[in-house]
């Protein structure tokens, strides 16, 4: 399989892998897996003040999952906590030029994302 160059960079030098200290104020977290997709995501995320401050992920998946996931985690720094449910993911299967049966791989990023998101409404609420 061919990958892009973004797949290749982001494989093979992923960014903001592992956990946050457990110890930090305002951490969330959310995970997603699709065993039929091979796939099995996990995002821990730091929100101070209105602000994604830190986010950390653990992946299982192909290298077009890794890179997709090490791509998300970038961008959500510093973003407002509402980017938890703004990703694109036809957007960010462009940008990686991802095949299309990658699409579901990519859904269970967003589902990730979303249950961070779920957490962090509840614990605005309390």
């Amino acid at each position: 399989m061919d990958y892009s160059s973004e797949v290749v960079r982001r494989f093979g030098s992923p960014g903001r892998v592992g956990e946050l200290a457990k110890d930090l104020a305002g951490v969330v977290a959310g995970a997603a897996e699709d065993r039929s997709l091979s796939v099995w995501v996990r995002f821990q995320v730091q929100i101070l003040a209105g602000r994604i401050e830190r986010v950390r992920y653990q992946v299982y998946g192909c290298p077009h999952t890794i890179a997709a996931v090490s791509w998300v985690a970038e961008w959500l720094e510093g973003s407002e906590p509402e980017a938890l449910a703004q990703l694109d993911v036809q957007m960010l299967a462009k940008r990686l030029d991802l095949p299309v049966e990658k699409m579901g791989k990519l859904l269970r990023i967003e589902d990730a994302l979303q249950a961070c998101r779920h957490e962090w409404k509840q614990t605005v609420a309390s």
